[in-house]
Order: structure tokens, then C-alpha cells, then sequence
């Protein structure tokens, strides 16, 4: 009941004050709410002759934002999420590992935990924010987004996501502190610190943006857990192709003459052409890899770090999409590493039904060589239907 009420109470006290608000139509709105419900129905197999796993995913997701003048306001945003199915117990202790948080608040609570259902509310933002011309400033739960690339982001030390997620748009938040710096010519400086009950998992680092020449550059340095992290990035184009990259060197502050550190890299180059098609190309170096993958699991259960955005030395991605009307698109990527011959097939289908409701299709398909055979490591397919309020 206790970690309810650190949810709930800020919402309901801010009830009264859209009320007060409504009245004032003409005005900016003291309070602005939206939201979300979406189902997911997904079904898992190693080939179609196996047995099937199911899962059903029934999410909702509530954003209020308080503006309390031009320049402040407030933002909380819960996220509930029912769970049932006969794939949750091919994820030891699913409930328990969604339910872990490294942060300073305690803001999730399991509400159901049993083997084939899980219930579980998390508030994934919680901030105050003050905005002029020059500065902004955020406490509070928030998403600190210090990438570049679209696929894999070395530079986004503060909460990495996992790209195979695709039924978390807004992804995770950390609890910081950030105060931001703007001059003219998209010249920026960034701080940001998230603390942590243990000392080897708190974050502190300095950004400094800049542009010359027509690109913009990026150069970060800090404390990451218990690495010393040194970070650069930049975002142009070569004609009329986009040209992106990042770089993340890490390395343990108690062996700063060794040789352990760990480089992360990534570069990618998209363009859009005629009749609506739109495609990318990106690649991922990783100085020291974890080597594992564990097929479409790794989509509920993974967690990822800057330090190791996937599991290989080696990981190269393409992908197209095509839009066939305003409403329709299709998005194929496919994932490749030379690692076990590892692949990653990843269609998508969306259509914008109306307005406010949605619906995609979406498989997930993985290969690997095993034990001197090539083999599937798991098939996932899933169809979601999305009502925007």
C-alpha cells in the first residue's frame, strides 16, 4: 500500500487542479493528461512443429504534466502492466527481474507474482523541470537521452534500451539530476548525476555539444559506476545520405594503468528516397563481448549497458521501410554478426486505423550455428492493438 500511495498520491492531488484549469480554456492548461491501453498477444516456438508459448501483455500507461508558470512544471508518468501467459515461465523469476531498480526511489510495486501471471506498476518519470531561453533544469525520474544513432548508442550512459524492445516507446528513465546550458549556434553544455545507493553504480558526467562545418559534435566525460567513461559523437550528412556516429571508451578507475578497458563504437548512414522508402545501414563494435544471446527471451529479460549494447565483437544492422499510405508502413531490419553466424530477422507491419487506435504485427526470428549445426534459437510473433486517449 505504502509504494501505491508514492504513485498514486501525487496524481490525485493533482486532480482538483485540471478541474481549476478547464475554466481557464483560454489559457495555458494547468494540467494536461494522455495516456494509453494497449494488448499484446504474442506466441513463441524454436520451428512450427514444435509446441507453442503464449504471452498476452496488457499495458496501460497514464502521463500528467502540471505547468505551474512558462517556466515550471511538473511530470509524473505510470506505467502498468499485466502479464500472463505460458512463456513467463520460460523467464526464471520474471516478476523479480522487471521489478529491479538501481535508483534512489522505490516506485514500482509486483502486485501478482506467480509463475504463468505477473501485475506490476512502475512510475518511469517523476520530475520537475525549469525552462527559460538558456537553461534547463530537471530533478527528478527522468530520461536522459545523450545518444546520436538510432540503433545502438554508446553515448547513453545514463539508461541504455534494448532495440529488440519495440513495446516500450518512451523507454527507461533514471533518477538524476540535470542541468542544461544553451548559447547560440546549437552550442550546448551539459551535467548530469545519478546517485545511487551503492557508490559503483552512480553516474556523474559532463556533455559539451557543438557544430562546425555543418555537423554537430558531441564530446562527453565522467564517472560510470565504477568506470572512468570518455565519449564523442557526431551527426551530419555525405551528400544527401545521413552520416552518424558514436564512440564510448570505458575503463576501471582502480586500474587506470592496465589495459582493461572497453571500447564501444557505432556508425550508421540512413537516407530517404523517392516513393517513400527510407533505409539505414549501422555497425557495433564492442572491444569485449559477452557472447550470448538467448533468442527471443532476451526481449522480456535483458538488460543492457552502454558498455554492452549487444553481445558481440561484431553486429551489423539494416533496414527498410516503406509507407504505402499515410496510415500503412512496413519496416523489415535484419541483424547479422559473424559471431556462431548469428541473425536476426525483424519484420513489422503498422497501420493508424483512426485517429487514436493502432495496430502492428511484429516477428522476431533468431539463428545461430550450435554445436556445427545452424539452427533457429527461437521465433516470436506478436499482434498489438494500441487505443491513444
Amino acid at each position: 500500500m505504502k509504494i501505491f500511495c508514492t504513485i498514486a498520491l501525487p496524481v490525485l492531488l493533482l486532480l482538483p487542479l485540471y478541474g481549476m484549469a478547464q475554466e481557464e480554456e483560454k489559457k495555458q492548461k494547468l494540467m494536461e493528461w494522455k495516456g494509453y491501453v494497449k494488448d499484446l498477444q504474442g506466441a513463441g516456438f524454436i520451428n512450427p512443429f514444435d509446441s507453442i508459448s503464449s504471452i498476452n501483455l496488457l499495458h496501460n500507461r497514464f502521463n500528467a504534466r502540471v505547468n505551474f508558470n512558462d517556466h515550471l512544471f511538473a511530470r509524473i508518468e505510470v506505467r502498468n502492466r499485466i502479464f500472463a501467459g505460458s512463456q513467463l515461465k520460460q523467464v526464471p523469476n520474471f516478476g523479480e527481474l522487471i521489478n529491479q531498480y538501481n535508483g534512489i526511489l522505490n516506485l514500482s510495486h509486483l502486485w501478482v507474482n506467480e509463475p504463468s501471471v505477473v501485475i506490476h506498476s512502475v512510475a518511469d518519470r517523476l520530475l520537475v523541470q525549469y525552462q527559460t531561453d538558456g537553461w534547463d533544469i530537471t530533478i527528478g525520474r527522468q530520461r536522459i537521452n545523450w545518444g546520436v544513432n538510432t540503433i545502438w548508442n554508446p553515448n547513453d550512459i545514463f539508461n541504455a534500451y534494448n532495440f529488440l524492445d519495440f513495446d516500450y516507446e518512451e523507454r527507461a528513465g533514471t533518477d538524476a539530476i540535470r542541468v542544461q546550458h544553451y548559447w547560440k549556434n546549437n552550442t550546448a553544455l551539459e551535467l548530469a548525476y545519478k546517485p545511487a545507493k551503492n557508490a559503483n553504480e552512480s553516474i556523474a558526467a559532463i556533455l559539451y555539444k557543438f557544430n562546425k562545418n555543418k555537423y554537430d559534435y558531441q564530446v562527453l566525460s565522467g564517472w560510470y559506476q565504477s568506470d572512468i567513461v570518455v565519449g564523442a559523437g557526431w551527426a551530419g550528412s555525405i551528400k544527401e545520405a545521413g552520416f552518424k556516429g558514436e564512440l564510448g571508451y570505458f575503463h576501471p578507475r582502480t586500474n587506470m594503468l592496465d589495459t582493461t578497458g572497453v571500447i564501444s563504437f557505432s556508425m550508421m548512414a540512413d537516407k530517404t528516397f523517392k516513393h517513400d522508402w527510407y533505409a539505414s545501414i549501422s555497425v557495433l563494435f564492442n572491444s569485449n563481448p559477452s557472447g550470448m544471446l538467448t533468442g527471443n527471451e532476451s526481449l522480456l529479460s535483458s538488460t543492457l549497458s552502454a558498455k554492452q549494447l549487444f553481445p558481440f565483437r561484431y553486429t551489423f544492422y539494416t533496414g527498410v521501410v516503406k509507407s504505402f499510405s499515410p496510415i500503412t508502413s512496413i519496416n523489415i531490419s535484419v541483424i547479422y554478426s559473424p559471431e556462431k553466424n548469428t541473425f536476426i530477422f525483424y519484420p513489422a507491419f503498422s497501420w493508424n486505423v483512426f485517429k487514436n487506435i493502432d495496430i502492428d504485427i511484429t516477428a522476431q526470428s533468431f539463428f545461430a550455428e550450435q554445436n556445427g549445426f545452424y539452427k533457429s534459437l527461437g521465433n516470436a510473433l506478436f499482434l498489438r492493438g494500441k487505443w491513444s486517449f
